[in-house]
């Protein structure tokens, strides 16, 4: 047997019985994102369907088994098992009861929850235009007025220009001194 209910717009409850076990796995979900957490407790087979019961922010379970009633609580940060509470002022929960193939016991995976879509991947990102600038992310490229930068591209510069770190004045290639200042040049 198995039940499951909807606690909040984001947490999913999955709730089933085998044997001697009963099993209960809380889904929660957020914008892409996904935690689960599972606990068994020995229980016997279930005598009565399963009660939900919501106290405050948390939630309490009652199951009726072949070793009698056990109480779980269930927190967003925890499920555990609990002496009886107080469920006077308790707001009952409906479950639903499903299939016992609508949880796959290997992962404790309730079907509702398979009804999320994965996120589709980005789509290639565009070139981008701005005045006399121009990025293309594709292909590594960048280009500002007469200037451009292509990450893509193994060009080395072999410039031999040469310059007199004195006056600052080019040098012809192969010159020993600095035609304007005399400045004896390092080659």
């Amino acid at each position: 047997m198995s039940y499951a209910a909807n606690l909040t717009g984001n947490q999913h409850l999955a709730i089933a019985n085998t044997r001697d076990k009963t099993t209960i796995n809380l889904v929660s979900s957020s914008f892409g994102q996904q935690q689960s957490q599972s606990s068994s407790f020995t229980t016997g087979i279930w005598q009565a369907p399963p009660q939900l019961y919501q106290i405050g922010t948390n939630f309490v379970l009652k199951l009726n088994g072949e070793r009698g009633i056990s109480h779980i609580l269930i927190q967003a940060n925890g499920i555990s098992n609990i002496a009886p509470p107080a469920l006077g002022n308790a707001i009952e929960i409906e479950l639903q009861k499903t299939n016992d193939s609508a949880i796959d016991s290997s992962n404790m995976k309730s079907k509702p929850m398979e009804l999320m879509k994965p996120i589709e991947p980005m789509k290639p990102m565009q070139p981008m235009k701005m005045g006399n600038m121009s990025m293309d992310i594709n292909s590594m490229s960048m280009q500002m007025g007469n200037m451009s930068l292509n990450m893509n591209d193994t060009k080395t510069s072999t410039s031999t220009k040469l310059f007199c770190d004195q006056c600052g004045q080019e040098a012809r290639p192969n010159a020993r001194f600095c035609s304007s200042c005399g400045h004896q040049l390092d080659n």
